[in-house]
């Protein structure tokens, strides 16, 4: 039983690709903890060349883009982080080999960061709404090693009063 729409899932299929080069591309981008500028930079455009408004970097570094979160009702938060463990700056160049993708940080977290551009882009596409409260999609920095979770705190000092799903 499949909870997506039958648009949803075609979407999925057909970005297949483009979600393999967009975690390809990111992968290039240096993010170590506290020096996730570049990574940002390019989260943001990318959101706004999708079609997104309102999309802004708050001092933490967090690629945040708030839909339907005006007033003082509840959010639900989508969240992968942007920094690696990795303290190179750095492009590492990643490799594909027997269908895997092989990369410092692909798989934590660069592959769910390019997931949730990718749902955020289909949202925008869509029209899509919230019915009851907001959305608010982020590229989140800070959250590994000596980044403490400073972006996942500043999105709850922001946000956290009116949190209904993380």
């Amino acid at each position: 039983m499949s909870f997506l729409t039958p648009q949803a899932l075609r979407y999925i299929e057909e970005n297949q690709q483009s979600l393999v080069d967009l975690i390809a591309h990111l992968c290039t981008i240096p993010a170590p903890s506290n020096h996730e500028e570049q990574r940002a930079a390019f989260c943001k455009q990318w959101l706004e060349d999708a079609g997104a408004t309102g999309v802004f970097i708050d001092d933490a570094l967090n690629v945040i883009f708030p839909l339907g979160c005006e007033g003082d009702g509840p959010v639900s938060v989508f969240m992968a982080h942007t920094d690696t463990v990795f303290p190179d700056t750095e492009p590492f160049t990643p490799r594909i080999e027997d269908g895997k993708m092989h990369c410092p940080g692909v798989g934590d977290d660069t592959a769910n960061l390019a997931t949730l551009l990718l749902c955020a882009k289909y949202v925008i596409q869509n029209g899509l709404k919230p019915a009851d409260g907001g959305v608010v999609f982020v590229a989140n920095a800070g959250e590994e090693g000596l980044g403490n979770l400073k972006g996942s705190r500043a999105v709850m000092e922001r946000y956290g009063h009116r949190v209904r799903q993380f």
